[in-house]
């Protein structure tokens, strides 16, 4: 059974080279660009075993990421939940992790990272 993951980020490079290397490791991947689409994606009923989402859309420093791991935990208790970072501003990890992301990991970051790390909290009871 593949495994399917939805990846969220604004940086249209990282979508295919996220795409392409789950995809080479018969993982489904989606992936979404736009904040507001990827609000609605982790609201709908769609399955996904493992999101992986930004935490700034815009460029403007929003946090939109907070939200959308907010909603995917709630739809999804069982789903890895990992938000990826260029800025590790203070406070981020702690507030990730409130709001029920599995790990924060910093970008760049090598790709088999985020896989250990949704394949890892995949695992978790």
């Amino acid at each position: 059974m593949s495994r399917r993951l939805l990846v969220l980020d604004d940086d249209s490079g990282l979508l295919t080279l996220l795409r392409t290397y789950f995809g080479g490791l018969g993982w489904q991947v989606e992936v979404c660009a736009d904040a507001v689409a990827a609000l609605a994606l982790v609201g709908s009923d769609t399955p996904f075993d493992a999101v992986i989402c930004d935490l700034h859309f815009t460029g403007e420093h929003r946090g939109e990421g907070f939200e959308i791991v907010s909603r995917a935990r709630e739809g999804r208790p069982h789903a890895a939940v990992l938000l990826f970072t260029g800025v590790p501003g203070p406070g981020v990890r702690e507030e990730a992790l409130r709001r029920g992301a599995d790990e924060v990991i910093v970008k760049p970051a090598p790709l088999s990272r985020l896989r250990d790390a949704a394949l890892r909290a995949m695992k978790k009871p």
